[in-house]
C-alpha cells in the first residue's frame, strides 16, 4: 500500500508530460519528442512501482547515502557550469565524476568511458537532433 501513492504521482506526472508534449508547437520533432519519451517512461515505471509489492528495503547505508550526496552534488556543478565551460567539456567532467564515484573502474577505464560517453553525447544532441549546445570558451 506504501508504494501506491508514489506510483500514482509519477503516473500523473507522467501524463502531464505526455499531454504538455502534445501541446508543444514546434516544427521540429525533438522538441516534442524527449518530453514524450520522459512521460512514457514516467508512466510506466509509476504504474510498475503502484503494482509491485513493498519488499521493506532498507535505507542505504553511510556508502550509499555519500553515493547520493556525490550524484546530487555533482549533478548541481553540471548546471552551474554548462553556460561558461560548454557541453562537451561539462558533460565530461560529469561522466567522469560518475563513472569513476559509481563504477570499480581504473583511471584507464575511467577516461576511456568518459570520453566515449561525452563525445556521443555531444554527437547525438548536437548533429543528430540537431539541438543548440552552450559551446563554452572552447568552441563545442
Amino acid at each position: 500500500m506504501t508504494r501506491l501513492l508514489p506510483g500514482a504521482v509519477l503516473v500523473l506526472v507522467g501524463v502531464v508530460a505526455i499531454v504538455e508534449a502534445l501541446r508543444v508547437k514546434d516544427d521540429w520533432q525533438g522538441a516534442k519528442l524527449m518530453p514524450a519519451v520522459i512521460g512514457v517512461t514516467l508512466v510506466v515505471l509509476g504504474a510498475a512501482h503502484a503494482t509491485l509489492r513493498d519488499d521493506g528495503a532498507a535505507w542505504p547505508d553511510r556508502d550509499g547515502l555519500r553515493r547520493v550526496l556525490l550524484m546530487l552534488g555533482v549533478l548541481v556543478v553540471y548546471v552551474g557550469i554548462l553556460p561558461d565551460a560548454g557541453f562537451l567539456p561539462a558533460t565530461a567532467v560529469l561522466t567522469l565524476t560518475v563513472v569513476r564515484g559509481l563504477g570499480a573502474y581504473s583511471w584507464t577505464m575511467t577516461a576511456m568511458w568518459t570520453a566515449a560517453i561525452a563525445v556521443a553525447s555531444h554527437v547525438v544532441f548536437k548533429h543528430w537532433l540537431g539541438m543548440p549546445l552552450p559551446a563554452g570558451p572552447l568552441g563545442f
